[in-house]
């Protein structure tokens, strides 16, 4: 028996079509089986759903929704809706929400389980929130500190044992803390301060 393939396709999306609940919705919204769909196989289908249909977002991006759904729909979430996406299982949308939420309340993920979720907080928080993530066992995340603490909080990483930690050190610490690093085992760590405390001081001279 031979298959007629493409009216084989064409009826899985009328029948996947009929039973979409978006069909129900106020605002009836712009899809395309399979290749722009809440429900297409494949993720980009999703993805290009809520890039026709970005006021979705915030419907979809709900616990009764499946994840390749929620991840999708958490980038065009309202903000106002990020602080409940934050507790969504799934480290995609978490971070997803992390991106829009007040930073008052992405502080609790400072000590997720999950490195990333901890990362893409780190690239949020400023200043004083970011205290108790100096010491992060990741050293991906130390890094992502020290380039966005104050200057005035850098001597407190100055004990860091990654060198490419102490290396955003020297560039960015005040010149009187220099001298600590000039010690520094690694030679770039110290080529940095060389660099610095010569500018100081014909800068010294000029003045």
């Amino acid at each position: 028996m031979t298959i007629d393939r493409e009216h084989s396709t064409a009826t899985e999306g009328e029948d996947l079509c009929t039973a979409c609940r978006a069909r129900g919705w106020p605002r009836p919204p712009r899809c395309r089986p399979e290749s722009a769909c809440l429900f297409a196989q494949n993720p980009w289908g999703v993805h290009r759903f809520f890039r026709y249909n970005p006021l979705l977002g915030t419907r979809c991006a709900t616990a009764e929704w499946p994840q390749t759904v929620r991840r999708a729909a958490a980038a065009r979430a309202h903000p106002y809706f990020a602080p409940e996406l934050l507790c969504d299982p799934d480290r995609h949308v978490r971070r997803q929400a992390i991106k829009q939420a007040p930073r008052e309340h992405i502080a609790p993920l400072r000590e997720d389980a999950d490195p990333s979720i901890r990362a893409a907080v780190a690239r949020k928080l400023l200043g004083n929130d970011l205290i108790i993530m100096m010491g992060d066992p990741e050293v991906a995340i130390r890094r992502i500190v020290a380039s966005r603490i104050t200057a005035s909080m850098l001597p407190l990483m100055l004990g860091d044992t990654d060198h490419h930690v102490r290396r955003v050190l020297a560039r960015r610490i005040d010149a009187s803390w220099l001298t600590i690093l000039a010690e520094d085992p690694v030679a770039d760590v110290r080529a940095i301060v060389a660099g610095r405390l010569q500018w100081a001081a014909q800068t010294s001279r000029l003045g």
